[in-house]
């Protein structure tokens, strides 16, 4: 019972995930525009570059699906665990240790993902890159006082 119960949660958690993913993607806003590639426009990429860089981020997407959902469950899983006083301490450094690992799988792909990106840009752009005001985040490269996503689902 408790692993169905664990497993309908997880479902349900998932399926709102998509539905404020899906939503998110329908409407364009100053928050999209940023949010895709906020730092297009200050480094004057052609439309070539662009569809490039989305053909990437889009392939980073499927690949990475599995690896996300299983972070989202590893942390219903360990937050079960954690509200439960009879869980013991290894069961939670273990399911930490888990939960670590994947962060760090999907941490990896991110890093492969920024590397192509940065062979689509040209050496020019890619000094201009370093003098802009920007960070990297669960969307790609962010300006800093822009529009931001706030939910996070991969790390």
């Amino acid at each position: 019972m408790k692993r169905v119960l664990t497993f309908l949660t997880a479902l349900a958690f998932v399926s709102a995930m998509a539905i404020s993913a899906s939503a998110a993607d329908s409407g364009k806003s100053c928050a999209d525009a940023h949010r895709q590639f906020g730092f297009a426009q200050k480094l004057n990429l052609s439309k070539s570059q662009l569809e490039k860089m989305k053909d990437l981020r889009d392939r980073f997407r499927s690949e990475t699906r599995d690896l996300r959902y299983d972070l989202a469950i590893k942390r219903i899983e360990l937050r079960k665990l954690f509200t439960d006083p009879k869980t013991e301490d290894a069961a939670l450094t273990a399911k930490q240790m888990e939960l670590s690992s994947l962060r760090q799988q999907l941490q990896e792909k991110k890093d492969r993902m920024k590397v192509e990106w940065r062979k689509i840009l040209t050496p020019e752009q890619i000094v201009q890159l370093g003098k802009i005001s920007h960070r990297w985040g669960h969307k790609g490269w962010a300006m800093k006082g822009h529009c931001r996503h706030h939910g996070d689902v991969e790390s």
